[in-house]
């Protein structure tokens, strides 16, 4: 098989990146407040959507070029979990910190109390499934991501086959999967068609399918898809994985704000709101000017992200680049670096 370059980098990604996580923050700073910026984040949470596709594209590239095999499966999710649990540990903290000696003391709201259980079912992303609350809101889609990697490590054997057939089993078996349990948005199956989206523009990108192949595949998704899901979401995941397949796209900018957008989405919510909530509370006429605040809420939660990912998650990134599949030699170093962050 033919392995993609691994110095290539899409730089588009990054920048779908940030606007994901700024998309998402926005959404839940503005809403319920008043006609026009509840408006301005009215579609906030198909920023969630676009990391689906991201992920559905950028774990199988990563596992493609790594030349992954089943029995790398397990050092593959000690990868993933060395990558995103110590970021995702401090956040939960964070929000407890936050919720407790800020949010408590200033609104009067209830404490927020975690037992050693709710602990637990957080380190295994199982709070939906038992019905229990998370401490942050946004952490229910890093459960779905956690089911995507354990399905993917699986599938990948199909979704990068040498043949027309594997590949055909593969994303129809995802489909069938989809259409099996579509009505509960807190498991994988439900989102199912976003990643296989993602998966397409690997298959195109890797070069296991041509372009025609590739929008062929995504049309047949969106006619299957387009009535449970909603054409907005059709439509926001397609040109997502459209981006990501033929934009050239670069930004230095948008660099800097995709490289922290895990960070920024594990805080937002603890960071802004409690920047937002403290300074609506203590100045005087806020209301009048709330949208300015909202602003402030995204520049602390990215400022906080920024430190975030330079303590945590960035070394984080660098132990879990460091663990290798150990079966065969690697790269040379002119050509270990990662082409679009995911390792």
């Amino acid at each position: 098989m033919q392995i993609p370059d691994p110095r290539q980098r899409i730089g588009v990604i990054n920048a779908l990146r940030a606007f994901a996580a700024l998309a998402v923050a926005w959404g839940h700073f503005v809403g319920g407040q008043g006609k026009y910026l509840g408006l301005s984040g009215k579609y906030g949470y198909l920023g969630v959507d676009i990391f689906f596709v991201i992920s559905g594209f950028v774990i199988p590239w990563s596992l493609y070029r790594s030349q992954y095999v089943l029995r790398d499966y397990p050092k593959f999710l000690l990868k993933r979990n060395v990558r995103l649990y110590p970021p995702y540990l401090a956040s939960i903290a964070i929000t407890i910190l936050a919720t407790n000696f800020v949010l408590v003391p200033v609104f009067h709201v209830p404490h927020m109390t975690v037992t050693g259980r709710d602990l637990l079912l957080h380190l295994g992303y199982l709070n939906d499934l038992l019905h229990v609350p998370w401490v942050n809101i946004a952490y229910w889609t890093l459960a779905i991501e956690f089911q995507w990697y354990l399905l993917v490590g699986l599938a990948l054997p199909l979704f990068a086959g040498k043949g027309n057939l594997l590949r055909f089993v593969g994303a129809s078996a995802m489909i069938a999967l989809f259409f099996a349990f579509p009505h509960n948005n807190r498991l994988i199956f439900h989102h199912l068609p976003v990643f296989l989206i993602g998966v397409f523009v690997f298959q195109y990108r890797a070069r296991l399918i041509g372009l025609g192949e590739m929008l062929g595949l995504i049309a047949v998704v969106c006619f299957a898809i387009h009535r449970p899901l909603g054409w907005i979401v059709t439509v926001v995941a397609v040109a997502t994985g459209l981006l990501i397949a033929l934009s050239t796209f670069h930004s230095h900018a948008m660099d800097r704000v995709g490289d922290v957008s895990y960070s920024l989405y594990l805080i937002h919510l603890p960071i802004g709101v409690g920047v937002i909530g403290c300074l609506s509370h203590w100045l005087p006429y806020a209301s009048r000017y709330i949208g300015l605040l909202d602003v402030i809420g995204v520049a602390a939660s990215a400022w906080a992200a920024w430190i975030l990912y330079q303590i945590i998650e960035k070394p984080s990134q660098n132990m879990s680049s460091a663990i290798r599949f150990t079966h065969r030699k690697p790269p040379p170093a002119s050509q270990a670096v990662a082409a679009v962050g995911a390792d």
